[in-house]
Order: structure tokens, then sequence, then C-alpha cells
């Protein structure tokens, strides 16, 4: 099957069937999706295209890249729940064609590996995690390979304007996606150039290409500052303090704010890496690379200093990868390539990742026959059998089938954990995506603000979940205090309270609300007339 259609062919069906069944399978989620979405209606209905807000307020935390394309969509294809889903996923796409071609460059000599990599990324279960969720750091990742593109073909084609003005593209992409972090991603390969390149240039050679590195960075430096100069005037001093302090220098800060010990992403690389690892020919492959080669020494360059400097950084998240994750597969697929030229045996080379299947199908399988997860997710319970079935004979082709090399096992994987992850999910999402809707209570709010009515929100945070999935045209109140709650519902009696509770049976069956599960909560839209008259139900308030 792998050689019925070209690899390019097959990394747009592969991304197609992925993006297709999320989009069925889920709805948008809380409380990033939902918040995100939220920003880009409200810049959507206010036709304001520079500041953007949330729930009224000035929304200050991300650039506008990703909202100004949500809104592409919308003007393409009208407002809707799906187009805006479709960002982040071309993102993705357009990574791992990059990637693609970034191998092309590294190893010229090794077609193999151009072909794997791609497969390899979309095959990965970190990469797949991702790859559908709408979050500013795939659109990082894609604006971090094109920069990392662009050096390499400046390194083996020669140092012209056309190039430069593709880094400094990527530059200006990647900080109006997620702010100047990406120089994090570039510069140090960057600048280490003199130690990577395949060639011994003289001095006049590397005047030109830190000069010309600094024009790029220049360059993207002013693609962001179109924005944020006017944008920074449109907001005010407030808007304008935050964009260009929280968003260079803040950005940074505010990482510190979540700490976590310097050694965190490394006890999750063996789980990013699957299922990689568990092949025997990979790690035949990775003992017998060459550190000093080219390509590696490239690669090198570009991940180390940046995972030291994440890993230095206490505040982390796992998603802060992704950028490096083309680099990760890169040297994987470099490993595979180098297994195949020494004969290693693929035949046998699925049998961790087919065990490992066989074990999460047998699980699934078994779920209806036991109350394991009862006390915690109920709904597992009632999962079918049959997804487990399914996950089960993936492990059983996967078993049966003989790779001849490496290209082929590794399609025969990826394709095998591709559709297992596509079964799992819908099979979660079938029987608890309840929980993560929020377009019923969103309906709820929409219909009590056209009576005219407020809506009132008790929390520490508002996320917005029910602004975009209810379309809202008027902001909930929030409040984060309940004495400041108080002294607002008496002069508010004919209008509603947006409640979390923890339990069902805290709220009493008989009282008039609209109830929904959220989560591991529920929310209620409750009369602030009726809540008035049971102040016992101040105690069952979740905030």
């Amino acid at each position: 099957m792998y050689h019925f259609l070209s690899v390019k062919t097959w990394v747009f069906v592969i991304w197609a069937i992925l993006v297709s069944v999320a989009l069925y399978a889920r709805p948008l989620l809380p409380v990033d999706e939902t918040r995100y979405a939220a920003v880009a209606w409200e810049m959507w209905l206010r036709s304001d295209f520079l500041v953007p807000h949330l729930n009224g307020e000035l929304y200050s935390h991300k650039p506008p890249l990703l909202f100004w394309l949500m809104q592409l969509t919308w003007l393409l294809l009208g407002v809707n729940d799906w187009s805006l889903r479709l960002v982040s996923p071309l993102f993705a796409l357009g990574t791992v064609y990059l990637t693609s071609a970034i191998a092309r460059l590294l190893w010229p000599e090794c077609k193999t590996v151009a072909d794997m990599a791609p497969i390899m990324l979309l095959g990965s279960g970190f990469w797949i995690v991702f790859s559908t969720l709408t979050m500013f750091d795939m659109m990082l990742a894609f604006f971090v390979a094109l920069g990392i593109y662009g050096l390499l073909k400046l390194a083996d084609a020669g140092l012209t304007l056309p190039r430069w003005l593709l880094l400094g593209a990527a530059v200006g992409g990647g900080v109006l996606s997620k702010g100047p972090v990406v120089l994090l991603h570039l510069l140090p390969v960057a600048l280490t150039a003199p130690w990577w390149h395949r060639e011994l240039r003289p001095g006049s050679y590397w005047k030109r290409w830190y000069a010309g590195l600094a024009f790029s960075i220049l360059l993207g430096a002013a693609i962001a500052l179109c924005w944020a100069l006017p944008a920074g005037m449109a907001g005010g001093e407030v808007y304008r303090n935050a964009i260009f302090w929280g968003q260079t220098q803040g950005r940074l800060v505010e990482s510190f704010a979540h700490p976590l010990p310097w050694w965190w992403y490394a006890q999750f690389m063996p789980a990013v890496l699957l299922p990689w690892l568990l092949m025997k020919p990979i790690w035949q492959g990775l003992k017998t690379l060459n550190p000093k080669e080219a390509g590696l020494r490239f690669c090198a360059a570009w991940g180390v200093p940046l995972f030291i400097v994440f890993s230095a950084i206490s505040g982390k998240r796992i998603h802060y990868l992704l950028p490096m994750f083309p680099l990760l597969v890169l040297v994987l697929a470099r490993a595979a390539e180098q297994a195949d030229e020494r004969r290693s045996d693929w035949r046998h080379a699925h049998q961790g990742i087919t065990a490992s299947l066989a074990l999460l199908g047998g699980v699934m399988a078994a779920l209806p026959w036991t109350d394991a997860f009862q006390h915690r997710i109920a709904e597992l319970a009632a999962l079918s059998p049959l997804w487990g079935a399914g996950v089960l004979i993936v492990a059983g082709l996967l078993w049966r089938y003989r790779a001849k090399n490496a290209p082929e096992s590794v399609f025969a994987v990826s394709t095998a954990i591709v559709i297992s992850v596509l079964i799992i999910s819908s099979a979660v999402f079938s029987v608890i995506g309840e929980r993560f809707d929020t377009r019923p209570i969103g309906a709820q709010i929409t219909e009590v603000l056209n009576q005219g009515k407020e809506v009132a929100y008790m929390g520490a945070v508002y996320h917005g979940e029910y602004i975009f999935t209810g379309r809202l045209t008027k902001p909930v109140k929030v409040f984060h205090f309940l004495p400041l709650l108080e002294e607002w519902m008496p002069e508010h009696p004919d209008d509603y309270l947006l409640m979390r509770f923890k339990r069902e049976s805290d709220l009493p069956a008989q009282f008039p609300y609209y109830r929904h599960r959220y989560k591991n909560t529920y929310v209620a839209v409750v009369p602030i007339r009726e809540f008035l008259a049971h102040p016992e139900l101040k105690k069952i308030l979740y905030y």
C-alpha cells in the first residue's frame, strides 16, 4: 500500500483523515479552544482587527495572527464552528511538508530520510494529539520550521536577499503567532553557523551572514510592529504596556509563574518519542550515528541549546516542545535510514508496538465488564466493546505485516498509530463529549441576554467558554469575590446567575434552572430571584 501513492499524497491523505475525524468526534474544547474562538468572535463583532477583546475587556495575552486567520475563514465560509478549527491543523500540515524539505537539505544523499520524516511525524502520538487542536504552538512550529528551512537554504545555496526575506518573514510570523519566543528557537542555530556549516568560509562571508541575520531579525520586528504600533495606540496605555512589555520581556517573566524542575522535560522524552522508541532497528541506527556528520551537527546546534534553555526556564508546558519536535523526528528518521543500510530486520520491528496496542484494545474491550472507573469516570463503563475490538484488529494486522525495509515499516506503524488514536479518541468523546460541549449553556445564556436580562458569573477567572458557542453579543458580568456578587444580586432580582457546583444532587430537583455537565462539575443558569430565596445555595458555589 505504501507504494500506491507518493509520500506527499500520503501525508495529505493521513492529515485529512485525522482532521476530519477530529471535527466530527469532538466539540471546541474548553478552555483554550473556546477562549480563542471567543476572542476572534468579539473582534468580528466589533469589526476591530487591531485590539483583541474577551468578554468586553482587553485581551493582551496573545498576538493576533490566529484570530485574524479564524476571521478569514468566516469571511470566506461564513461564521461557523468548524472552519476556525482548520487553521492550526493547516499549520501542522505545512510543518510536516517543511520537515521533509529540511531533511532533503540536511541529507541530500539520503532520499529515504526525506520520505520517512514526514510519515514519522504524522504517526507520532505526541504530534497526533496536538495537530488537531487549536493552539498557538502549532503556528509557532510552522514558522520555526520555515526559519530553519531559510537558514539551511542560505547555507546551502548562497546568501541572497530573497532568502534573508524568507527568514525575516518566519521571524515576523512567529512573533505575530506567539511573541518573541521564536527567536529562542532560531537564534542559537543561526549564531552557531560557523560550527555546523558544511564548508569552510572566509571571514567576509561570516560578516555578510551576521549582517543578513540582523537584517532578517529587524524585518521580523518591523512586521510585528506594523500591528503592535497602531494596536498600542488604539488600545490605550494599559494595552500598550501589556503588548510591548508583556509579550517581550514579560512573556519570559510570566513563564516563571509556573515553576517546574529542570528535569521536567527530560522525564517526558521517552513518552514524547513514542512509538518509535519501541522499534529495535531504530535503536540500532541511533547507536551507529556519527555525531560529526554535518546534518547531525546542525541538529545539535538547533536542539541542544534550545533544550537547555527550555529546561532552565522554570515555566514549562509539554506543548512548548512542539516547535522542536520535527528536529527529534529528523534524527529518528536518520537513525532508521542508517539501520536500513545495515540491513536490520524490519519484519519483526513492530512487536513492541503491537503488544502495546493489543493491551490497550483489550482494556477498552473489557471496560463494559468492569467498574474500575465507575467512581471516577462512570461513562467509560458504558463504552462499546467494539471500540476496543477495533484497536485489537489494528494490532493484529500490524503483527502480521512483514516490512521489507525502513520506509515500509515506518508507514505501517504510522498508519496503525493514527487509526488507533482515532478509534480511541472517538470512543472517549462518544461517551464523555457532552462534558466538553459548551453549546447548550451558551444557548441558554443567549436566550436570557436576548430578553434584556443580565447574566452574572462568579469565579476567579472567566475564560469566555460560552461566548462563541452561544454567539453572545453582550458580555457576562464577572465577579471574582462572593461579597461583591452578594451586593449586586439584590439590585438585579430579575437577572440570572451562571453558577458552577460540584455534584448534580447539590441543586434541588424542583429548582427552576437549566443545568448541564461541564468537565467534572455542573453549571446552571439560575434566576437570581430564586437564588436569593434559597441562601443555602451559596454553599454549593464552586469557583
